[in-house]
């Protein structure tokens, strides 16, 4: 493994470029200077619910937790027992874009944290004593309680999350066939049932040197953490495997038929959410665009829908209301969210969609606290080396250009109330979102 290419790249807020290098073999290592006593050291794999199947949903979700589960090296629970003695702190998380894996590490630890970091990143074992038996998720438990049981429980403490069964229904909906449909956990039959050979064969398709991007945050010798990575990374030839298939990934930017989906449980209140699709964060502008008019609409106590529909109303039925703009490599999501009282489901749904409309005009005084609070977030992901690389590796595996993020100052700038009207009628008509709700099973008609 050669390094082919370096380059420094600026990034707002820190002192000096990023150094970025690329490999022969398409891996690439980002090396950022913070002043700290802390390092953090992650591993951003292109890899997650966007390349699965209706036959192995939930596969990334499950790879993630047996990345832990042993080395050649070293046996299940060390690499977690060592880093906590040494104070760091290890995690991961799976999302639709990319599979994340990172240490924060006291820098003088950081030659040990590395070298385990990358051998569970490149030689995984995925054990079957570690997966655990297969088994039938509805029926009796194994006594052997392994990896595919805790994630199988994790999978059923969703189901009984009111909001994830309303997102579920949701994020459903909104898609016609792209593999963002599905719930990046994937169901309980899937993972009660995969086999190791295709755990394994998913780890060999996806986690290669092209799909893996490594982030070094902290203050540290360049030269010797470069030789280290080199040293330590040595990624196996699987190209003679039999590849796992994945969908086809059609982008979706707006919903095609938008439906109303409606469940029904035992409850005090109802939940409801409504969303649209929108283009992926590649185009800038845009994605920034969307970012104030979530936060204009219903993002704090100084928001739209939480001033009028639940400040200044004198017999409030909303316990909560937000708005979220989520961006994915293939297209966003805006999302509103409302909990309130069953019985005033149909004006919820009214209510919100007029506030939705009224985003094709905004004012001077809105658009400056937006823009405010945006560059103050932006600013803060500057500050922690742990929240560098999150920031970092966000770019490089969902807007999939680093350079972008040194333009995020000046394209907020660039934004007015004018542009800001044309992307909420681009992309925010209140007819075209899809909707689901789940309401006290009083409500429920025959």
């Amino acid at each position: 493994m050669k390094v082919i290419n370096k380059e420094n790249v600026k990034y707002p807020y820190l002192e000096y470029p990023l150094d970025v290098y690329s490999f022969d073999n398409g891996y690439k290592v980002v090396f950022a200077y913070k002043k700290s006593p802390m390092i953090n050291i992650s591993s951003w794999v292109k890899t997650g619910s966007i390349n699965e199947n209706k036959d192995n949903n939930g596969v990334s979700h499950f790879v993630e937790h047996l990345l832990f589960k042993g080395t050649t090296k070293y046996p299940a629970g060390v690499f977690d027992k060592t880093m906590e003695q040494l104070g760091g702190i290890i995690n991961a998380a799976t999302s639709k874009d990319y599979t994340l894996f990172y240490i924060n590490i006291p820098k003088e630890h950081f030659k040990i944290a590395l070298t385990m970091h990358a051998d569970m990143m490149v030689d995984a074992l995925f054990p079957k004593n570690e997966i655990g038996q297969e088994f039938d998720p509805d029926g009796i438990a194994p006594k052997d309680k392994r990896e595919r049981y805790v994630v199988i429980e994790e999978i059923k403490m969703g189901q009984d999350n009111n909001w994830r069964k309303v997102y579920n229904n949701l994020n459903s909906s909104m898609y016609t066939s792209h593999p963002y449909k599905r719930d990046v956990i994937g169901t309980k039959e899937i993972i009660a049932n995969i086999s190791q050979e295709e755990i394994v064969r998913y780890y060999k398709t996806f986690y290669i040197p092209s799909n893996i991007t490594t982030i070094v945050v902290g203050d540290f010798d360049k030269e010797k953490m470069l030789d280290l990575i080199i040293e330590n990374f040595k990624f196996k030839d699987n190209s003679n495997i039999k590849k796992c298939q994945t969908d086809e990934k059609i982008p979706e930017i707006k919903i095609k038929n938008p439906k109303t989906t409606l469940d029904y449980a035992q409850l005090n209140s109802g939940y409801m959410m409504m969303g649209a699709l929108c283009d992926s964060p590649k185009n800038l502008k845009e994605t920034i665009a969307l970012d104030l008019l979530s936060t204009i609409l219903g993002d704090g106590k100084s928001s739209r829908l939480y001033v009028n529909l639940i400040e200044n109303n004198d017999n409030p039925y909303y316990y909560q209301l937000d708005s979220y703009h989520y961006q994915y490599r293939d297209g966003d999501n805006f999302m509103i969210e409302a909990n309130f009282d069953s019985d005033k489901k149909d004006i919820v749904v009214d209510e919100i969609k007029k506030y939705i409309k009224g985003l094709e005009k905004i004012d001077e005084i809105e658009l400056k606290k937006a823009k405010k609070r945006a560059l103050v977030n932006f600013a803060q992901d500057s500050e922690m080396v742990n929240d560098i690389s999150d920031m970092i590796g966000f770019w490089f595996c969902v807007v999939e250009d680093i350079k972008k993020a040194d333009e995020y100052i000046k394209t907020l700038d660039d934004i007015d109330c004018n542009y800001l009207s044309q992307i909420a009628k681009k992309y925010l008509d209140p007819d075209k979102f899809s909707i689901s709700m789940l309401l006290d099973e009083k409500f429920k008609k025959d």
